[in-house]
Parts: structure tokens; C-alpha cells; sequence
């Protein structure tokens, strides 16, 4: 009992110990205050440091961002460059493509144009002794003829044809299929690969075509008719429209 009491009783005596100790000084010396004056100096500056501190790097950062973004920047002005490089290479080498191009089809084409003009100038004089038809047809083809070729293609059909039209002026060409009409409107490759038409081919390769006969098929009417058409020519003709004959050839 009396061990148990005087625990007790040192218990209390800890506990008020305790409490004292964690009470702040009523009348504190002035050593202490001053000791506690430059602690809070000492803290607020630590603070002041500390916020600095984070301002420096939030500006690090900001900086590192711009710095980052400047580049890409940079980066990006340089592709483009670099794309305008290339396409200005490609241009160029198109240009040179074509141009090359371009010249060997007119260097082709004006060693066309030279034998063209020496085959139409004898045609023009080929072609005086012809009748007022056959000289009508032979100079819408050759107004056909003298229209400036798209290619080095439609110049060598133009020298062909030109060339078959002055082989044949004297065997009545133009009295032939299909220079007796004027010329159609395809160009000159179509009108020659339609007509087969090479420089070795013949001046009688396509009929002549003949004159109709005026009437023709009054002629055939009468010359089937059993009566030779005398009763047919007793009938009226009509001015406009026409009229149906059914012709039986009667029992003998």
C-alpha cells in the first residue's frame, strides 16, 4: 500500500514537472528574447531565400521553355528551307526535262517542216492543170495541210499524206476517196491511220469515185417495169411528197 502511494505520488510530482516545463516564461530574461528575436530573423530570411530560390527556377524553367520553343522555331524555318530547296530542285530539273524535250521535238519537227515546204510547192504547181472540182478539193487539203502540227506525230502524217497527194496529182487523186470531199475535221494522224496510208502506198489503192446519174432510180424503175415504164409515164408526179408503186409482174 505504501509502495503503490508513494508511485503515485511521484507520478504527480513528473506530471507537474512536465506541465511547468511546457509553459512559456512569464518574465523571460533578455537574453532569451534577444535569442528569440534572431531565431525569427533567422527563419524569415530562410523564408526569404526559399521564395527567391523558387523564383530562380520558375525563371529557369520559363527560360528553358522559351529557349526550347525558340529552336523548334529554328528547327521548323529550317525544314522549310529545306523543303524550298527541294522543290526549287525539282522545278528546275523539270524545267531542263522539258526543255531538252522540247527541243529535240522541234528539231524534229522543223526537219519535217523543211521537206514539207519543198513537197507543197510542187504541188501548188502540180495541181494548175486540173479542173475547177479537183482544184477546189486539192486546196482545202492543202489549207488542211498547212496548219502548224501539235507533235512530231501529226508532222510526219502531214509529210505523207502531202507527199501521196503529190505522187498522185496526175492519176485524178483528188477524184479518189476521200480526197474528192473536203478534208474531215480529226487531225492528220487519224485521217491517215484511217486510211492506211504509208509513203509506199499506191495512187489506185481507193476507187475513183464516178458522177451519179441524174434520176437513176427512175431509170431502174423503168427498165424493171414489164411495159418499160409506159404506163408509169402516163401517171402524175407529184410536186411534194412521193407516191408507192406495187409492181406484179402479170401471168404469161
Amino acid at each position: 500500500m505504501l509502495i503503490r502511494t508513494a508511485r503515485k505520488n511521484r507520478k504527480k510530482s513528473y506530471d507537474m514537472e512536465d506541465s511547468e516545463s511546457q509553459k512559456p516564461e512569464k518574465n523571460p530574461s533578455p537574453a532569451r528574447k534577444e535569442d528569440r528575436k534572431e531565431d525569427r530573423k533567422e527563419r524569415r530570411k530562410e523564408q526569404e531565400m526559399e521564395r527567391k530560390r523558387e523564383v530562380e527556377r520558375r525563371k529557369e524553367i520559363a527560360r528553358e521553355k522559351e529557349q526550347e520553343k525558340q529552336n523548334q522555331q529554328k528547327w521548323h524555318k529550317e525544314l522549310e528551307k529545306e523543303r524550298q530547296r527541294e522543290k526549287e530542285l525539282q522545278r528546275d530539273h523539270l524545267r531542263q526535262e522539258a526543255s531538252t524535250s522540247s527541243k529535240r521535238v522541234n528539231a524534229e519537227i522543223t526537219k519535217f517542216d523543211d521537206e514539207f515546204e519543198r513537197d507543197i510547192e510542187k504541188l501548188e504547181r502540180s495541181i494548175c492543170q486540173l479542173d475547177f472540182r479537183s482544184k477546189t478539193m486539192a486546196t482545202m487539203w492543202m489549207d488542211k495541210l498547212r496548219q502548224p502540227p501539235h507533235n512530231a506525230a501529226e508532222a510526219r502524217s502531214r509529210n505523207i499524206i502531202a507527199s501521196h497527194l503529190l505522187k498522185c496529182c496526175g492519176d485524178n487523186i483528188f477524184k479518189m476517196e476521200p480526197f474528192n470531199h473536203p478534208p474531215p475535221p480529226q487531225n492528220l494522224t487519224s485521217i491517215r491511220e484511217k486510211m492506211v496510208l504509208t509513203r509506199d502506198s499506191t495512187c489506185h489503192g481507193m476507187p475513183i469515185a464516178r458522177p451519179k446519174e441524174p434520176n437513176a432510180n427512175l431509170t431502174q424503175l423503168f427498165s424493171d417495169s414489164y411495159d418499160g415504164g409506159a404506163f408509169l409515164r402516163q401517171l402524175p408526179v407529184p410536186r411534194d411528197g412521193a407516191f408507192f408503186i406495187y409492181h406484179m409482174q402479170p401471168n404469161l
